[in-house]
């Protein structure tokens, strides 16, 4: 019965619910480093799985729950080699995992924050390929010792001019763009993107383009009627950066619709690209659900997917409106992308004042006393020899400031109401848990 009891002996020997769980959850007392010695050492784990209680509590260990009881009862082989069984409808997921996971758990749970040992930690995660853990590791370090050029260089980040940035940073400082995995110049990528012919296509749109829009906004009946039947005509994926240029980035909300109504029309994955673009970018809310409204269905895998990328925009209300998007395209594919963007960080511009610089000049340019001024030696020398007149000088005052540069984390409550609806399961913004969910329904 792989060790824990059967169904009848629970049913005859402990009848109540309450007799079975103080039969199932006996107290395990050991201390943590003492417990991780066992989970490391112990032949009975070759896994680490995790059953996760609706009340919140976690069971870590071997499941061994027998075909006989499965939807019944979960069983639980845990590092000590005890056995604890709890009602199935007591639990609200269960997944398996590999050892390391749970050797990670523990171990980044007596971790000291020191740049020692998050390095090492990091090193041990690398060895047992957690990439995502040891950046995480890496990144400590780096909090820690700004200039630890050794965690830079790991997370592949570069020098330059004495600053440490990331090498996309880094590429798009010197102009480039990245573009099939690889960093090019925009105009090589337009190149790429388009042959000769392509282009000519599109510079003959982009001269009817603009007459036909001339006339939209014209005094003459027949020419805007002529426009809106020329435009609704279009089919010819060419045409899409000039009717972007002309319709879709108008501050006119009709234009910006025709521009969705056009794009409908066109075939193709160009088309699908502008209708997702129109449904982040837009500030229009109406006009960017009809975006989507107005994919393909042969396009959706499409649109997911760069739904997807934009949920890694560096513009909080941009990732907001991607999962919105990918809410209204209903795919369980976007999920595990969806609950990393639960929370992000984005950086912001803030004005922050200056400290006032109290300066009082007597007769001839003479310092007040008791004051602190830092001139320049040449500005001080014209005010004391009188070469140059007090009144001429001004301080910064109470209400000067300059600019910083802010990370903010974020909670996205449009991902969050995306999430929820995907998977009809709710774990706030715990992203821990999420992801422990899902991979319990993936596996």
């Amino acid at each position: 019965m792989n060790g824990f009891p059967s169904r009848e002996s629970l049913e005859t020997q402990h009848s109540t619910p309450s007799n079975i769980m103080r039969y199932a959850l006996l107290p395990i007392r050991i201390p943590v480093a003492a417990a991780l010695a066992v989970l490391i050492l112990s032949p009975l784990c070759a896994r680490a799985d995790l059953v996760r209680l609706k009340s919140g509590g976690e069971i870590r260990g071997k499941i061994i729950t027998g075909p006989q009881d499965l939807g019944l009862y979960v069983a639980v082989r845990t590092v000590t080699g005890s056995v604890v069984t709890v009602f199935a409808r007591d639990v609200e997921f269960e997944t398996r995992r590999p050892l390391s996971y749970e050797e990670y758990e523990l171990k980044s749970r007596l971790l000291p924050e020191t740049v020692e040992a998050h390095w090492d930690m990091s090193e041990w995660c690398r060895e047992q390929h957690l990439s995502r853990q040891r950046d995480l590791h890496l990144e400590k370090v780096i909090e820690l010792d700004p200039e630890n050029e050794v965690a830079h260089r790991a997370l592949g980040h570069v020098e330059r001019n004495g600053k440490w940035t990331t090498l996309e940073e880094h590429m798009i400082d010197q102009g480039y763009v990245k573009f099939r995995g690889r960093y090019i110049t925009p105009e090589e990528k337009l190149l790429l993107e388009h042959s000769r012919e392509e282009r000519e296509r599109q510079k003959e749109w982009y001269s009817k383009v603009a007459m036909w829009s001339d006339w939209l906004t014209g005094r003459r009946d027949t020419q805007r009627e002529l426009a809106l039947q020329n435009f609704r005509e279009i089919t010819d994926g060419s045409a899409i950066p000039s009717l972007q240029r002309y319709l879709g980035e108008q501050e006119s909300r009709d234009l910006r619709l025709l521009y969705i109504e056009v794009l409908e029309q066109i075939p193709g994955p160009q088309a699908t690209s502008a209708l997702v673009r129109m449904s982040v970018f837009d500030g229009d809310q109406g006009l960017r659900m009809r975006s989507v409204e107005k994919i393909a269905p042969e396009q959706r895998q499409l649109a997911v997917a760069e739904f997807i990328q934009h949920l890694q925009d560096e513009q909080n209300v941009v990732v907001r409106r991607a999962a919105s998007g990918l809410k209204q395209m209903g795919s369980e594919v976007a999920v595990p992308r969806l609950i990393e963007a639960l929370v992000t960080t984005h950086s912001y511009r803030i004005k922050v004042p200056n400290p006032t610089v109290g300066v009082s000049m007597g007769p001839g340019g003479a310092v007040a006393p008791g004051t602190r001024v830092a001139l320049p030696p040449d500005i001080e020398a014209g005010l004391l020899t009188g070469a140059i007149d007090p009144a001429n000088i001004h301080f910064p005052g109470a209400n000067s400031f300059r600019w910083e540069t802010v990370r903010v984390q974020q909670q996205n409550p449009e991902v969050l109401d995306a999430l929820q609806t995907l998977t009809d399961a709710d774990f706030g913004f715990d992203e821990r848990t999420w992801k422990l969910w899902w991979m319990s329904q993936s596996s």
